[in-house]
């Protein structure tokens, strides 16, 4: 018999007001959470901010260090000051595509961030300088 593995995606059904006018209601998107240090999640806002493939990106909320256990990041300054946001993407591949963007953003300020899955909060992985695109691919299911 073979072996059968399943991925359990983060996948919202975004229902819309009809006065969008960009045609999201009731399609299936795929949410991520990402936490880092409050200055690596502003400059990932700024990088959502520049996407059309993104749908849906909200604004960073502060959290306290023990979040950053939750999510598997390593144990920084107990003052530290993290943050995370939610962004909603209309396909995987286009989470693909901005997790490989954000991996050269954090390469160039030796950094990192955890990513979750938005509906359950499950911790997927983290993306830094070494993360592979193999392992982006699989964040997103692709």
């Amino acid at each position: 018999m073979a072996a059968v593995a399943f991925l359990q995606l983060p996948l919202i059904t975004l229902n819309l007001p009809d006065q969008t006018g960009i045609g999201l209601r009731g399609r299936i998107m795929i949410a991520f959470d990402m936490t880092g240090r409050s200055q690596e999640v502003g400059e990932i806002l700024a990088l959502a901010k520049e996407r059309s493939d993104l749908a849906q990106a909200s604004e960073p909320a502060s959290l306290d260090a023990s979040r950053a256990l939750n999510v598997g990041l390593p144990g920084g300054s107990p003052t530290e000051v993290l943050s995370f946001l939610t962004l909603v993407f209309t396909t995987g591949k286009a989470a693909v595509e901005f997790f490989k963007l954000v991996r050269d953003q954090l390469d160039r300020r030796g950094a990192r961030v955890a990513v979750s899955d938005a509906p359950s909060g499950k911790p997927i992985g983290q993306i830094e300088a070494t993360t592979t695109d193999h392992a982006l691919e699989s964040f997103a299911g692709q």
